[in-house]
């Protein structure tokens, strides 16, 4: 997703400054896109050097999930504007710690929902607004994969591949030896560390937020009013149900 968000940036004009990556093979991709469009940007394993460069004026982060929070809220005190990837945080008090920083430092923060920019999800909106469906009573969204019944696996702990500062990837996160699919970030392949709850919360949160946010654009973004998880367990029918507000 950085590499995508870097060339969308560059076709509007954007000058690169510096990349960023604790794996060395991302960094040097990163840093050839940007040389390709006539970018000399820096290439750093360490987010903290560009924060610290007052030469550049906003940052764009695009790390596996439970980065954000901490990222974000550094960018805005070091007077950086910012593009978060979604979902912006794993937990809801981290959230709100980082629009308290975005407004306490004045700054221009925007999330990844980028289906927002879509021609056809502004047009059913709208369509939604003026009342050409009536009035709504109930949306539903969802997201599901069609995954191989063997699913991800669950490979032994090794050691982390050459070029991976495996300390720096997991930051906030607890202490964890490496795992292939904590780590998860591989071509062609999901990235698996979103099944994991020290990094994401899972499908929902990666890719069913893109759904749940066009709902909440077109009702006129309202705050959920309450709240009700469900789980079924495997091999019992029981359903565990628990509202709240």
């Amino acid at each position: 997703m950085g590499s995508e968000n870097l060339s969308v940036a560059m076709n509007q004009g954007v000058r690169v400054g510096a990349v960023c990556d604790v794996y060395q093979p991302h960094l040097e991709r990163a840093g050839a896109l940007a040389r390709r469009q006539g970018n000399t940007p820096k290439e750093v394993q360490d987010f903290r050097e560009i924060l610290a460069d007052r030469s550049i004026d906003f940052v764009m982060i695009a790390t596996p999930d439970h980065w954000h929070p901490y990222m974000m809220v550094e960018a805005c005190k070091a007077g950086k504007d910012v593009y978060v990837e979604k979902p912006a945080c794993v937990v809801v008090e981290e959230g709100q710690k980082m629009v308290a920083a975005a407004r306490k430092y004045n700054r221009v923060v925007q999330a990844g929902t980028w289906q927002r920019s879509g021609d056809h999800f502004q047009q059913a909106c709208e369509m939604v607004r003026t009342g050409a469906l009536g009035k709504v009573a109930m949306c539903k969204t969802w997201m599901y994969q069609n995954m191989p019944q063997a699913g991800i696996g669950n490979p032994p702990e090794s050691k982390p591949p050459a070029g991976l500062d495996w300390n720096m990837w997991l930051g906030p996160a607890p202490q964890r030896q490496f795992q292939p699919n904590r780590f998860g970030v591989y071509p062609n392949a999901y990235s698996y560390f979103r099944f994991f709850w020290d990094y994401a919360g899972g499908i929902l949160t990666d890719s069913g937020i893109h759904m749940i946010d066009t709902a909440h654009m077109a009702l006129g973004d309202p705050m959920p009013g309450g709240i009700a998880a469900s789980a079924v367990s495997c091999g019992s029918r029981t359903i565990a149900r628990r509202p709240t507000r």
